[in-house]
């Protein structure tokens, strides 16, 4: 089956879809947590590329972290500036 679509008709269907998937990739970045300034640790590590552990290991060697009643939360600008400082 084919559908012919006038140029206004096919506009509307590129905007249409052009809408529907920006709606759809805002949606993905706020459940990914991309909107959020602080990241648990584990949310840390995924946004990394990295394993736990290894983010551990980068916390003893300096990485910055803050503590709130026990809950561990990592600033995702501080951890850029640290991670860029380590540069070679």
């Amino acid at each position: 089956m084919q559908v012919f679509l006038s140029e206004e008709q096919t506009n509307e269907l590129r905007s249409y879809i052009y809408e529907i998937t920006k709606e759809s990739i805002e949606v993905a970045q706020k459940n990914a947590g991309l909107d959020k300034p602080f990241l648990k640790q584990k949310y840390m590590a995924e946004y990394l590329g990295i394993s736990v552990n290894s983010l551990k290991k980068l916390e003893a060697e300096g990485l910055p972290s803050i503590t709130l009643d026990g809950l561990k939360l990592y600033s995702k600008e501080e951890v850029a500036q640290w991670v860029l400082s380590h540069q070679k």
